[in-house]
C-alpha cells in the first residue's frame, strides 16, 4: 500500500472511530430499558424519549447548524467539539439521577450525532476514488463494531450481576446500578476519539475553498502519490473555480434546490428514507426487549443479541471488502430485498404467536404480586399480545407495572422462536450489507464539494427525523397500540419500497471520482 494510501486510511479511521462511539451510544441504551423503567417508573412513550427522541432532537438542532459550522470553522475543528459533546453525554447519562436530566445527557449525545454526516463528508473529501467506497464504509464498519461490543458488554454485565461475585458488590455493580455501567462505558471510547482528532489534517477541498491553497496541497501530498498531487490539485481548484471561500447556507440551499441538483437531492433524500424507515433503529435500539418477547430470560434475550450483533458485523465487513467491486446500486438493491423478505419473516413469526399463562409459570411471580387476580387467565389461550395485555389490564387494572407486564408477556409467549430469530438475523445482516454502508457512500459521492456542507447534513437530518426520532420512539407505543406483528408488517413494506425505488432511480458510481459523479448527475440539466 502506498504511504499516501496508509494515510488516507489512518485518517479515515481516526475520523470513522466517531461511528464506533455512535454504535456504542445507540446499543448500550437498549440494555438499559428494564432498568431505567424500574429506577424511573417510566411510560412507553418516555422510554421512546429516552432511547430515540433525545438522541433524534438533539440530531436534528445539531444538522441544522452543522452545514454553518463544518462550511465556517472547517470539518476537523466541528468533529472534535462533537467529540467533546459525547464525552459530556456519556458522563451525564451514567450519573443521571431523573428522567429529565438523562433526557438531557441524552439530548447532548443526539447533538454529536451528526459525527456520522461530517466523517462522510470528510473521508469522501480525502479518500482515492479507488478506494473512497472502502474508507466511506468504514464509517459504517465502526458503527456495527461499536454495536457489536456494547451487546458484548451489555451481556457480560447482566451475567455478572446475574452470579453476583465479590468483586462486583465492591465496585458497585449491581442490578441497581447496572444501568449506569453500561451507560458509563462510553467514556473512555470518547475521549480517545477526542484525543485522536488533533492528529487528522484539514479537508483540503475546504482548504481550497477557504483560499488556503497552499496548505490544501500539503495535505493532497499526505493522501496521494506524488505522481498525481499536481493532477489532484488542479482538479480540485478547477471544480471550484469561483469558489473561492465557503458559500453562506442559503447560497448552497438556492444551488440544492436549483433543477441541475434536484436528482442528486431526490437521490439523498430518498436513500436517507430507505435507511430510516426500514426499521433498524428500532431493531436495534430495543433488540433485548424483542428477544425477550419471543421467550426466555434476560440472559438469553442479551445473548441472542450479541450473536446478531456478530453477525452484522461479519457483513458489514464483507461489504466493506465487495463495495467497490460489486458497485453500490447492485449491494443496494438486492440488500434491499433480502432486508423486506427477512423482515416479513419476523412479522409472520410474531403473527402466529399465541400467549397462555399456566399455574407453574404464575407461581414464580409469587412475591411481586397476589398472583390469584391472574387466576381467570390460566390457561388460556391468547391469539395475540394486543389480546393478552388487554386481559391483563382487566384483571390487574392499573396497579401493576409496566415492567411486571412486561416479564408476565414474556414467560407467557408461545411462538416459533428460531423463526423470529433467523428473521432478525436475516434482517441485520442485509441492513449491515447494503442499506448501512451504502447511504453514507452515496452521499459522501453525489454531492458537488461547494454544497456539500448543506447537502449532507440535510439528507442525514431526513434520515434522524425518520430513523432517530419517529421509528424508535413510537416503537414502544406501536407495540403496545398496534402489537408487535403489525409494527413489523409495517417495516416490511418500507423495505419493499425501498427496493423499488433503487431499482428505478439510483445511479451506479464506483470507481469515478467526485468531479466525474458531478457530471453524471447534471448532465442534460
Amino acid at each position: 500500500m502506498y504511504s499516501a494510501n496508509r494515510n488516507a486510511f489512518f485518517f479515515s479511521f481516526v475520523v470513522a472511530l466517531g461511528g464506533f462511539v455512535f454504535g456504542l451510544d445507540i446499543a448500550l441504551i437498549s440494555g438499559t430499558i428494564k432498568y431505567i423503567i424500574a429506577e424511573f417508573n417510566l411510560s412507553a412513550f418516555q422510554v421512546g424519549a429516552i432511547v430515540g427522541g433525545a438522541t433524534g432532537l438533539g440530531s436534528i438542532v445539531a444538522l441544522l447548524y452543522a452545514g454553518y459550522f463544518c462550511e465556517r470553522y472547517g470539518r476537523k475543528n466541528t468533529l472534535i467539539v462533537i467529540a467533546a459533546l459525547y464525552l459530556i453525554s456519556a458522563v451525564g447519562s451514567a450519573f443521571a439521577m431523573s428522567f429529565e436530566t438523562l433526557f438531557a445527557a441524552r439530548f447532548l449525545g443526539g447533538l454529536a450525532f451528526a459525527s456520522l454526516t461530517l466523517a462522510s463528508m470528510y473521508i469522501g473529501e480525502i479518500a482515492p476514488p479507488e478506494l473512497r467506497g472502502k474508507l466511506v464504509g468504514l464509517n459504517q464498519m465502526n458503527i456495527v463494531v461499536g454495536i457489536f461490543v456494547a451487546q458484548l458488554l451489555n451481556f457480560c454485565i447482566i451475567t455478572v450481576i446475574g452470579s453476583q461475585p465479590a468483586w462486583a458488590n465492591w465496585i458497585g455493580l449491581t442490578a441497581l446500578t447496572s444501568w449506569r455501567w453500561m451507560l458509563g462505558l462510553e467514556i473512555l471510547p470518547a475521549l480517545l476519539w477526542f484525543l485522536l482528532l488533533f492528529f487528522v489534517p484539514e479537508s483540503p477541498r475546504w482548504l481550497v475553498m477557504n483560499g488556503f491553497k497552499h496548505k490544501a496541497k500539503e495535505v493532497i501530498a499526505k493522501i496521494a502519490p506524488a505522481e498525481m498531487v499536481k493532477h489532484q490539485f488542479a482538479q480540485i481548484c478547477e471544480n471550484l473555480r469561483g469558489a473561492e471561500h465557503s458559500l453562506s447556507v442559503n447560497e448552497q440551499l438556492g444551488l440544492l434546490f436549483k433543477s441541475r441538483l434536484r436528482i442528486a437531492l431526490f437521490i439523498g433524500v430518498g436513500a436517507a428514507m430507505l435507511q430510516s424507515l426500514c426499521g433498524m433503529n428500532a431493531v436495534l435500539g430495543y433488540m433485548p426487549f424483542i428477544f425477550s418477547q419471543v421467550g426466555g430470560g434476560d440472559v438469553s434475550a442479551f445473548q441472542q443479541t450479541v450473536w446478531v450483533g456478530a453477525i452484522g458485523l461479519f457483513f458489514t465487513f464483507l461489504a466493506l471488502l465487495m463495495i467497490d467491486r460489486m458497485g453500490r446500486r447492485p449491494i443496494l438493491l438486492w440488500g434491499s430485498a433480502w432486508a423486506a423478505i427477512s423482515m416479513g419473516i419476523v412479522a409472520y413469526g410474531f403473527a402466529e404467536a399465541t400467549y397462555m399463562l399456566t399455574a407453574e409459570s404464575v407461581a414464580a411471580f409469587d412475591g411481586r404480586m397476589d398472583t390469584g387476580l391472574l387466576a381467570p387467565m390460566l390457561d388460556v389461550e391468547y391469539l395475540s399480545d394486543l389480546e393478552f395485555k388487554r386481559a391483563l389490564a382487566a384483571n390487574l387494572g392499573s396497579i401493576a407495572p409496566s415492567s411486571l407486564q412486561a416479564d408476565l408477556l414474556n414467560v407467557a409467549a408461545r411462538m416459533q422462536g428460531v423463526l423470529v430469530f433467523a428473521g432478525l438475523i436475516g434482517f441485520v445482516a442485509a441492513f449491515n450489507f447494503s442499506l448501512g454502508p451504502v447511504m453514507w457512500i452515496l452521499l459522501s459521492e453525489i454531492f458537488p464539494t461547494r454544497i456539500r456542507g448543506v447537502a449532507i447534513p440535510a439528507c442525514a437530518l431526513v434520515c434522524t427525523l425518520f430513523g432517530g426520532i419517529l421509528v424508535p420512539t413510537l416503537f414502544p407505543w406501536q407495540i403496545e397500540v398496534q402489537g408487535v406483528a403489525a409494527t413489523f408488517w409495517i417495516y416490511f413494506c418500507f423495505c419493499v419500497l425501498g427496493a423499488f425505488f433503487v431499482l428505478k432511480v439510483v445511479p451506479e458510481t464506483k470507481g469515478k471520482s467526485l468531479e466525474e459523479i458531478e457530471t453524471l448527475l447534471t448532465a442534460g440539466n
